[in-house]
């Protein structure tokens, strides 16, 4: 039986996936390759969803006619151009929770089942998306883990055995939610129980959440089965 719930902040809660999934494509467009929209760049690209990074700018500079590797000076070049493009594209979405995660969260906190956010976000970005989302007013400091906060990065298990000890409870014990492959590999490697939480309702995207050992896949809170999952993981 689950006695705590960590959630993924960016994707699985705050759905930022339409700026950086944008801010790629954009930058992408700017060296010469053509993703003509996420779904397109899911097929294309392995890292889309989740990152990390360097292997998605690798994969994106494969796609262009000379097929080069970037060199060192010419990936952050392309990361600087697509980190202008989602802040931009930032100030122009939704940044409040995904609908029904706020119904899942009352009922948790109305049964005292403790809860964190485990999120692979440097901090100064973790700052403004807590703040713009509210999710500031829900979890103390104590209760958001961010990547400033660990050694190692998603897939390593580091960040949901720190929400594991943070809540008091077995690594087994916990339940997490993740949208990206990467980041059900950290809870899988913890030896937690993951549930895929995509924002796309995409065949491809679904199918590298199971892929990477998550347990259920729901794409919208409102379908989530507390009861169960709680008592059956």
């Amino acid at each position: 039986m689950s006695k705590g719930v960590a959630f993924d902040l960016e994707g699985t809660v705050v759905n930022v996936e339409s700026a950086h999934h944008g801010a790629w494509i954009l930058a992408a467009k700017e060296i010469g390759v053509s993703l003509n929209s996420p779904e397109d760049a899911f097929e294309k690209i392995p890292n889309f969803i989740g990152g990390p990074d360097g292997p998605i700018i690798e994969q994106i500079f494969a796609l262009t006619p000379e097929r080069q590797k970037p060199s060192g000076k010419e990936a952050q070049r392309f990361l600087d151009m697509k980190w202008l493009h989602y802040n931009a594209l930032l100030t122009a979405i939704d940044l409040r929770p995904r609908a029904g995660f706020l119904e899942v969260y009352g009922k948790l906190r109305c049964a005292g089942i403790p809860m964190v956010i485990g999120t692979a976000v440097e901090l100064d970005k973790g700052i403004v998306l807590l703040k713009r989302s509210g999710l500031a007013k829900l979890f103390t400091l104590h209760e958001i883990i961010l990547l400033t906060d660990v050694k190692n990065p998603k897939p390593a298990p580091d960040c949901f055995l720190e929400t594991a000890r943070v809540m008091g409870i077995s690594p087994s014990e916990q339940l997490i939610f993740e949208d990206s492959p990467r980041g059900v590999k950290s809870g899988v490697a913890a030896g937690s129980t993951v549930v895929g939480m995509p924002v796309y309702d995409h065949v491809f995207a679904k199918q590298k959440l199971s892929e990477a050992g998550a347990k259920r896949i729901y794409t919208d809170w409102g379908q989530v089965d507390l009861g169960m999952l709680l008592t059956e993981f």
